[in-house]
């Protein structure tokens, strides 16, 4: 499997903020009135209806640092804990993995979870998953899993199968995560294509000026 921390620290880098209380409302330091229905929130965990993962070790650890450096007053919107960012984001994955864990035994096929952790996009939309909710998880399971069934095993077509899972999702906010994710890993796999077509570009030019000019030395016909 990859490394769980990096996947989860790429998520919170790409796809979850940093942290949000309401009293930024109440006193400016946030005026999106989006924010109104938004609870107290820190990499996209939040700590009112974050459910059990709050009250763990590493959640009560997680929070416990939050309150110590009185961020509720003191922090700006989005504010990611400075030098104690690294600490917060582990203890993050440390609340993430134990969740990832019972739903992928519980929703992913054995044969569906070996493929899945041996890639890294696909075990990035799952560990994803586990912030979207379990209804979600078992959703792309359920697609994941009959995919497999059908004899899909080949990691590009399934890692397909699960992106268009979220790009053609009716739920725009699950949709809009899709796309960042679609976006992310295609700029990861997509990079060396520039570089081809330069170096297809210089050679052409190369070719076409040591012709001209050998012609003009050499008055080749």
């Amino acid at each position: 499997m990859e490394n769980f921390t990096d996947i989860t620290n790429k998520i919170i880098d790409n796809l979850e903020g940093g942290y949000y209380h309401p009293l930024m409302l109440a006193d400016g330091r946030v005026n999106d009135k989006r924010y109104a229905s938004s609870g107290e929130t820190m990499f996209g965990i939040d700590r009112l209806t974050g459910g059990n993962i709050n009250y763990t070790t590493a959640g009560i650890n997680f929070w416990n640092i939050i309150d110590s450096l009185n961020a509720r007053y003191t922090w700006k919107w989005n504010y990611k804990g400075g030098n104690l960012e690294k600490e917060l984001k582990n203890l993050t994955a440390q609340m993430i993995q134990p969740v990832y864990n019972t739903l992928s035994n519980f929703y992913l096929s054995p044969k569906a979870k070996k493929i899945v952790e041996s890639d890294a996009r696909l075990l990035f939309h799952f560990i994803y998953a586990c912030w979207n909710g379990a209804g979600w998880f078992k959703k792309f399971a359920d697609i994941i899993n009959l995919a497999v069934q059908n004899g899909i095993t080949n990691n590009d077509k399934l890692w397909n199968v699960a992106i268009n899972s979220r790009l053609q999702s009716s739920n725009s906010l699950i949709n809009q995560g899709g796309e960042k994710i679609d976006k992310l890993f295609a700029r990861k796999t997509k990079t060396w294509i520039p570089y081809v077509l330069i170096i297809i570009v210089l050679f052409i030019v190369f070719s076409v000026l040591t012709y001209f000019l050998l012609k003009n030395k050499y008055l080749i016909f």
